[in-house]
């Protein structure tokens, strides 16, 4: 084949394949499989880095839009499209590096190698459009075999290039027939998705931005109300449904809670934490918290002025429309309240958004943090949002053998894009490959 066509092929196979991992279809994310061999069949290191390149600049466009509205008007523009770009080359590059004009056996591990590289942190932290994330749909119900299939198979297939043709075939044969006979054998041990864990139920709300003013009360009613409403034994409410859970949340929620506990009813919710800072807050500040709807803080700023001190000197502390609370940050977790009680930090924030490194505001990393959760006599695997994308939070919850996964997402800032379908799509084909049952819950 001549070396230029067979780089055309290439490049328009990964940006075909891109474009259907786009679009968050199981059938676009099952093609996504054939990443590798599509990106390193092209002739030298340059064009396989312009393939790769292409494969996740169209794979993971749906975040320029999405985190256009996420960011917001007052940040600039040119920030979305920043982190896309950069995103899709560092992945680019453990591909560009894998490539070798010496196929024999070579493949083997190159391929693998650059997979883990795109899926462990630090690259994984940004490991959107992993070609591993159809493994579930392909081959479900084989756990860590469907995996290691899907990992090794594009390796094999590229090192047979080197050998003659008719060796080619009864590779290619084997192989195929192995890959068939693994795809049709789980389907038959482990058929359609696994029964759910009776009593629980998953929760979708359209609530939109709950920190607008009022939508976080309007939210917190209807969680309440849906909650007496139903006799299920765990509800499962989506991502930051509660913006921020603080002294004073606990109180106006304590009724729902103390009857949830009588009852015996677990409820779990998606809500911010406020996190630590490194410079403490001064009475000012913390009574201008009111916006962020701290009220315990400002009771304690309260309490602790001096009823001796000048009028003038109490007013100081009072909130003033000008003063503006200095920005904290705010961690995603799911909290269980009512008749159990726990806390669970989302591992992986959102990159920039949540996690600013060096800044004081950043919301941390949590990589050797627990992934699953203890509820109900269940070992839930826990993902938050960003972390439904990802390939590394799945797999590092799988290794302390959950019984259950649990996805809470708030997409009402991408709701016009393909990202909630993808999040969903994914958050399925890991549950199929592993056969668990598995529950959603999307606040839109």
């Amino acid at each position: 084949m001549n070396a230029r066509f067979r780089d055309r092929v290439s490049f328009c196979s990964a940006l075909g394949m891109g474009l259907g991992v786009s679009t968050g279809h199981p059938l676009g994310i099952i093609a996504a499989a054939g990443m590798p061999v599509a990106c390193l069949t092209a002739g030298t290191r340059k064009a396989v880095f312009k393939s790769t390149l292409v494969y996740y600049v169209a794979g993971i466009w749906p975040m320029v839009p999405g985190l256009n509205r996420y960011f917001g008007q007052s940040e600039i523009s040119l920030i979305p499209v920043a982190m896309w770009v950069f995103a899709a080359i560092l992945l680019s590059v453990p591909w560009t590096i894998a490539w070798t004009s010496e196929r024999r056996f070579n493949y083997l591990w190159r391929v693998p190698l650059a997979l883990m590289a795109t899926i462990v942190p630090p690259l994984g932290i940004v490991g959107l459009a992993s070609p591993v994330t159809g493994a579930g749909y392909l081959f479900p119900g084989t756990a860590w075999v469907g995996l290691a299939a899907v990992a090794l198979l594009p390796g094999i297939v590229l090192s047979t290039h080197a050998l003659a043709l008719r060796r080619r075939c009864a590779v290619l044969c084997l192989v195929s027939s192995s890959a068939v006979g693994l795809a049709i054998g789980g389907r038959l041990f482990a058929p359609g998705d696994a029964a759910p864990p009776t009593g629980w139920t998953a929760v979708n709300t359209q609530f939109g931005d709950v920190r607008q003013p009022f939508r976080d009360f309007l939210a917190a009613e209807s969680v309440q109300q849906k909650a007496a409403e139903t006799s299920a034994r765990v509800l499962i409410f989506p991502e930051s449904v509660v913006p921020r859970w603080s002294e004073a949340t606990e109180a106006f929620w304590r009724q729902s809670l103390d009857r949830w506990g009588t009852r015996g009813q677990i409820i779990a919710i998606g809500a911010g934490l406020p996190g630590k800072t490194r410079t403490p807050k001064d009475n000012r500040e913390k009574l201008s918290g009111l916006r962020s709807f701290d009220f315990g803080a400002a009771i304690d700023v309260l309490k602790r002025i001096d009823p001796q001190s000048p009028p003038a000197m109490q007013r100081s502390v009072l909130p003033n429309p000008l003063i503006k609370p200095r920005p904290e940050p705010v961690d995603n977790t799911l909290l269980i309240v009512g008749a159990e009680s726990a806390v669970f930090y989302q591992r992986v924030p959102v990159p920039v958004g949540m996690w600013r490194p060096f800044t004081r505001i950043s919301v941390p990393l949590r990589l050797n943090a627990p992934g699953v959760l203890g509820i109900d006599h269940q070992r839930a695997a826990v993902l938050i949002c960003y972390e439904q994308m990802l390939t590394f939070p799945i797999l590092a919850s799988m290794l302390e053998h959950p019984t259950v996964i649990v996805g809470i997402s708030n997409t009402f800032w991408v709701n016009h894009t393909t990202i909630p379908r993808y999040q969903a799509t994914a958050l399925r084909g890991w549950a199929k490959l592993f056969h668990l049952p598995y529950f959603l819950a999307v606040n839109s």
